[in-house]
């Protein structure tokens, strides 16, 4: 059985079978003597997945709480939905029209209109963003609320771009107003999971990804994408495809500590290229390709030497 809380949200997750919703209901009680404080049971929704509807009804009765359909919303998010339709994002972007609404505009200036939009973009699309890919069209709709916000002056006839958005976007030192570009953040924290996944250890939303996935480097692996959900596709595509694209694998270097986990060719160990990249005719002909730094290395007669056959 999982537990996973946020705020005042708790969500358990465990097999189908009875015996699991008879020890969730004790655990319950306990809590409720312990703590002296009742669990709200109407407010507590009990779902599945693949499981049989009996058995759901089972769950149900036994916790005494509603049934929850499929696709629900958790946490402002609609989860199990489709992301690729523009109907998906309608509840974020109808939030920020409301608060970058026309006749905000006219009660403040372009300073105050600045940092609303900074404010807006920074809290609600956030936890959009940071889960799945924006459409284009959803993308043109949130950048045509922005500039209408801020060259409107809270009108609503057709306004004048005074500046190229893309030149809005930049930096103060690089003589912008320093807003942020929504598919960039959108790319950013996207590509922050497979940091996360290279990075931390331990962690059971980690576990469950590598179970179904296997490694993150399976990320650039074109076979295991075939049967990749759309989710784990959307994060192969915004870190780069190809070996000129791969922004996100540019961007850092490998500290040399467990050698078992550092690839000799592919991965940037030394200098600011990788040797594949350096070297790619030694590359072609290599016999370890895929090998890490603790295949390739051994003493020799008290010499350090790299065996690369």
């Amino acid at each position: 059985m999982g537990l996973l809380q946020f705020a005042d949200d708790t969500l358990f997750l465990c097999e189908t079978k009875a015996q699991n919703a008879r020890t969730l209901k004790v655990v319950l009680k306990c809590f409720e003597l312990a703590s002296r404080l009742r669990v709200n049971f109407s407010k507590t929704k009990v779902g599945g997945m693949g499981m049989d509807t009996s058995m759901l009804k089972i769950f149900s009765k036994t916790l005494n709480c509603k049934h929850m359909k499929i696709p629900f919303v958790y946490l402002g998010m609609l989860i199990e939905g489709n992301p690729r339709l523009k109907q998906f994002w309608q509840p974020m972007t109808e939030k920020v029209k409301t608060r970058l609404s026309n006749w905000k505009g006219k009660l403040i200036g372009i300073t105050g209109r600045v940092c609303l939009i900074k404010s807006v973009l920074s809290a609600f699309p956030l936890y959009y963003l940071s889960f799945y890919k924006l459409p284009r069209c959803v993308s043109n709709k949130l950048l045509k609320i922005q500039r209408n916000f801020l060259w409107g002056w809270g009108s609503d006839d057709s306004k004048i771009m005074w500046v190229k958005w893309e030149n809005i976007c930049k930096s103060k030192e690089e003589e912008g107003l320093g807003l942020r570009d929504i598919q960039k953040i959108n790319g950013a924290l996207l590509a922050k999971w497979k940091w996360r996944l290279g990075m931390e250890d331990n962690c059971l939303w980690k576990q469950v990804l590598e179970s179904k996935y296997g490694s993150w480097r399976n990320l650039d692996d074109p076979i295991m994408l075939r049967s990749s959900s759309r989710w784990w596709i959307n994060i192969h595509k915004v870190c780069g495809n190809t070996m000129q694209g791969l922004w996100f694998d540019k961007c850092f270097e490998w500290v040399v500590g467990e050698r078992e986990r550092v690839k000799f060719w592919e991965d940037k160990w030394v200098g600011e290229e990788t040797l594949a990249y350096r070297f790619p005719r030694l590359y072609l002909i290599s016999e370890c390709k895929d090998r890490v730094i603790g295949e390739v290395e051994h003493w020799e007669e008290n010499v350090w030497t790299w065996d690369l056959t």
